[in-house]
């Protein structure tokens, strides 16, 4: 009889993994005496090394067979549902969309690796060598995990780089890729500033992770916000202030060390000449919380 677990699918790991950073699971399956059926919400990204065995994954209409060694990349807002014959044996990883863009690296190879994994794997053939290269890669993010010692959370990132690096090889990239669309640089940016806005990046770095040149990046993004992209990071940062000010019990001087910025005073000045107010006295005023338009991206084109 078939187990059917309804939330991750998880199977028999060799050692249990514990989640110093939840958004990331990483695990490796023996072999079971029954089948195994996982329901994959498509809430992270999920990749799965097949070294051995066989089953089947069912991504809306299409039945793609598994057969080891072979992988599966699965993005994020992908449902699908993956069963594995007795016997199977591999490596599994679940990783947040967060987690994902901040382990891709910057640059060119970091714009097409970007690219690339937007689009699913179903049970790509490799040599047996490279698929054990693979799980060893998730076998080290397992170990990190597990075994929190110090750094571990930026061995995980360093870790999750060099596996995304070694999927999009594996892709067969070309040479030269055509530019993306200036709607996909929008979405692309406007991403990256969700997970960037706090380091504090420049217009030229996003633009460079995009894959495109600053006055591209400018001019898409003017097109489709009417603003250009440093009054959009600008505005992100405002956002993330007003949070903290409004929401915690941090001084001023903590709310500007969290959101990145060294100087104090500067915060100081950058928080007035956007909102009109200095940052202490926003909490002794009262104020509405009304969401401005800007507050989120999630609107935007």
């Amino acid at each position: 009889m078939k187990d059917q677990p309804q939330d991750t699918g998880r199977i028999q790991p060799v050692s249990a993994s514990i989640p110093i950073m939840p958004d990331t699971e990483a695990r490796m399956f023996k072999a079971a005496l029954t089948a195994s059926e996982w329901i994959l919400h498509g809430r992270r990204h999920r990749a799965f090394v097949l070294l051995s065995g066989s089953g089947r994954i069912v991504l809306e209409r299409t039945h793609a067979p598994l057969v080891g060694p072979c992988i599966v990349w699965l993005p994020v807002g992908n449902l699908a549902t993956l069963k594995l014959d007795a016997g199977s044996e591999g490596a599994s990883l679940t990783v947040s969309e967060l987690s994902l863009g901040r382990a891709i690296p910057a640059g060119p190879v970091g714009a097409q690796i970007r690219e690339a994994m937007l689009d699913p794997a179903l049970g790509t053939r490799v040599a047996l060598e490279t698929a054990r290269k693979l799980g060893g890669m998730i076998e080290a993010i397992e170990i990190e995990l597990r075994e929190d010692a110090p750094g571990a959370h930026d061995a995980v990132r360093q870790h999750i780089a060099l596996l995304l690096i070694a999927l999009w090889r594996l892709s067969s990239p070309s040479a030269a890729k055509p530019q993306p669309s200036p709607r996909a640089t929008v979405h692309g940016f406007l991403h990256l500033v969700e997970i960037h806005v706090r380091d504090h990046w420049t217009v030229a770095d996003y633009a460079r992770l995009l894959g495109v040149t600053a006055d591209r990046l400018n001019s898409a993004i003017r097109r489709a916000t009417g603003r250009s992209p440093l009054a959009l990071i600008h505005a992100r940062l405002i956002t993330e202030a007003e949070i903290l000010l409004d929401s915690s019990t941090l001084q001023v001087s903590e709310v500007a060390e969290a959101l990145g910025f060294r100087d104090p005073a500067y915060f100081n000045r950058f928080f007035k000449r956007l909102t009109g107010i200095a940052p202490g006295r926003r909490r002794f005023q009262p104020f509405q919380k009304i969401p401005r338009a800007d507050q989120s991206f999630a609107a935007w084109p």
